[in-house]
């Protein structure tokens, strides 16, 4: 049993020497905020060990690239870790993929409070708080191997808490078979919970997300174990910009919504949720094909611009990164019934998409002439047994769009605006 309460930190992937992503078009005044964001975020991380008074840090791998972050980055930890020093908090750091511990430079000695694992073996080292051994940690940097192997983390037990760090995919059922108390994992930008109970597994996530595919919110994990070694887990979110995709479905349109009060509302609710940080957003919306002009290309492009003005200039600020349009879920069932072109078109792809078994060979009629760009010659005409039903439907999009002379452009994959793929 514990034989004195004690709380650490576990935290990762600050991944310092890389930028922001998905930023075209930013404005001025969240510049600097997003440039500043990682170091930022990272900073707080070290502070809360301060404030809440923590025994020890665990670092999970892929701090930074001490080659590719430049002196600031080197510069920035140093001067973070002799601030625990002065306090008396230990580090406890694994290495991942970008902070390899031999990329460090030989030059730049790292305090005393600081022990950076092996990535040959797993070690063993024990905090000790006035000579009294409270917690064993076993640890290893990343050696190259994507998984994390729990048979490495062997150990004769006794009665010390037990915490393990690794780097890399784990599984909690493998992990679940050491005798570890909590495994302080890396190597995954989104937080992620494998166990709650005993062992508690854990990814931090990293502190400061990078692009529209890190959603929601980001920080670090605070450890509490009382006495009775009884445990609570607290995330504690410090991030300073957000980033979400945001779904507008052609229904909310059709059924006679306003699509501007439909936004604002969604970008109200975004703004509560976030707490006070900047936001970016990224809009996709599907097309209402019976409603064209609503949500047509050119009204698009002016729905982005009236969302960079009303939401995009305060503070916190809600900057949309760009509009993406995409096909229809579903193409109107009355263009089905239709006594027309369109309708008999339409009624031969549902019966070809009914009978997955034929297999679509569009090549002769693209060879022989296909009214449409060189993008959709090439996807309608490669042979793909896996993709039939892809091309069937992009093959009745293209019908579609020429059927209909042209009222909707369908014939792009997509369509965005205010930014770039």
């Amino acid at each position: 049993m514990a034989k004195e309460s004690f709380r650490f930190i576990h935290a990762s992937d600050f991944h310092l020497e890389r930028p922001m992503q998905d930023i075209l078009d930013l404005p001025d005044h969240l510049r600097a905020t997003l440039v500043e964001a990682p170091w930022k975020a990272a900073e707080a991380v070290f502070e809360h060990a301060v404030v809440e008074n923590v025994d020890f840090i665990v670092l999970s791998g892929d701090i930074l690239n001490p080659l590719t972050s430049g002196a600031q980055g080197a510069a920035f930890l140093l001067e973070q870790f002799e601030i625990l020093g002065q306090r008396g908090i230990q580090v406890y750091w694994a290495g991942g993929v970008v902070d390899d511990p031999e990329r460090w430079p030989d030059a730049v000695q790292l305090p005393d409070n600081v022990h950076v694992f092996s990535k040959h073996e797993v070690e063993s080292v024990v905090f000790r708080r006035n000579q009294t051994r409270l917690v064993t940690l076993l640890g290893r940097s990343a050696d190259g191997s994507e998984t994390v192997k729990a048979a490495e983390y062997a150990h004769e037990e006794d009665d010390n808490y037990v915490v393990a760090v690794a780097y890399g995919q784990a599984d909690s059922e493998t992990l679940r078979s050491e005798k570890i108390d909590y495994w302080a994992l890396g190597g995954r930008h989104q937080a992620q919970i494998l166990q709650t109970e005993e062992p508690i597994i854990r990814y931090s996530g990293a502190p400061q997300a990078r692009c529209l595919q890190e959603e929601g919110a980001h920080g670090f994990v605070l450890v509490d174990v009382d006495a009775q070694r009884c445990v609570q887990v607290h995330s504690i979110d410090i991030d300073m910009i957000r980033y979400s995709e945001q779904d507008i479905d052609a229904d909310d349109v059709a059924l006679g919504r306003d699509l501007r009060q439909l936004l604002a509302k969604r970008v109200a609710r975004l703004q509560s949720e976030a707490s006070g940080r900047h936001l970016l957003v990224k809009w996709r919306v599907h097309m209402d094909l019976e409603n064209a002009t609503v949500v047509g290309p050119s009204a698009l492009e002016d729905l982005l611009g009236w969302l960079r003005r009303e939401f995009g200039h305060g503070q916190p600020s809600c900057w949309s990164t760009d509009i993406e349009i995409l096909p229809p879920k579903e193409l109107p069932a009355g263009w089905h019934e239709e006594d027309t072109i369109l309708g008999d078109f339409l009624r031969t792809a549902a019966t070809h998409r009914k009978d997955r078994s034929k297999k679509l060979n569009l090549k002769p009629m693209v060879d022989a002439e296909t009214p449409g760009s060189s993008v959709w010659q090439a996807a309608l005409a490669a042979p793909n047994a896996d993709s039939q039903m892809a091309t069937l439907d992009k093959s009745t999009l293209l019908g579609v769009d020429l059927l209909r002379g042209h009222q909707v452009d369908l014939v792009a994959p997509t369509r965005r605006f205010g930014g770039s793929e």
